[in-house]
């Protein structure tokens, strides 16, 4: 009897500190899995600059001229509706540091083509169609820590004239084309060096328009 009170005692104290140890680790882990598999930690801080945000602007049917830039933001000189003989309409990004120091930075672009019966996958619609007049396709992006998106890409394929926004990030990054949600057999011609599903965003605009893509630059 003597030596069973010191053994349970000293039995008890182990789990305690077990028990005690355990909180402790747990809660300088930051709890359970939050089911992420977050590896940007490891990673070294991206550099240089990145996309934050995008706007559209029906510019109407009347004038050419691009309206003036929202503040902070920046002219992609190139009427995303060209060829399709209806509103100008143009795009505007703005730019900040690539770390999110600025602000979180835009990952993925896509487009939803309410024509085809494609829904939005999540992010951000911009609320001014691609297509101005038209309608029926939107702009929606995704922000993110990373992949990022280093510039926009506007490709006339018709005219063969690609713009880059910001102009100094042509031939710095590959180019992610936005492809189309849902297979509506539209497919691009195979000599316009994009995915045979790459979204027109003239698509609906007659058999006469040009063939329009938006695509974005990423590391």
């Amino acid at each position: 009897m003597d030596y069973q009170i010191p053994f349970k005692f000293l039995r008890n104290s182990l789990v305690m500190f077990v028990l005690a140890f355990g909180i402790v680790a747990l809660i300088a882990s930051g709890g359970g899995d939050d089911g992420g598999d977050d590896n940007s930690q490891d990673e070294p801080p991206l550099t240089g600059n990145a996309i934050l945000d995008i706007q559209i602007i029906d510019g109407g049917l009347l004038s050419s001229s691009p309206p003036a830039a929202p503040e902070g933001f920046t002219l992609l000189n190139y009427d995303i509706n060209e060829g399709s003989a209806h509103n100008y309409v143009w795009l505007y990004y703005k730019v900040g540091k690539a770390d999110g120091s600025e602000g979180m930075p835009i990952s993925e672009i896509y487009t939803v083509n309410e024509l085809d019966g494609e829904e939005p996958q999540g992010g951000t619609k911009v609320p001014v169609s691609v297509n101005g007049d038209i309608g029926g396709i939107w702009l929606y992006y995704i922000k993110a820590s990373r992949p990022v998106a280093r510039s926009i890409v506007i490709y006339n394929a018709s005219e063969a004239v690609k713009v880059y926004g910001p102009p100094e990030a042509e031939g710095n990054y590959k180019t992610v084309w936005v492809e189309e949600l849902s297979d509506d057999d539209s497919d691009a011609p195979s000599n316009f060096g994009v995915p045979a599903d790459a979204q027109d965003l003239n698509e609906g605009a007659g058999p006469f328009s040009d063939y329009i893509y938006i695509g974005y630059g990423t590391d």
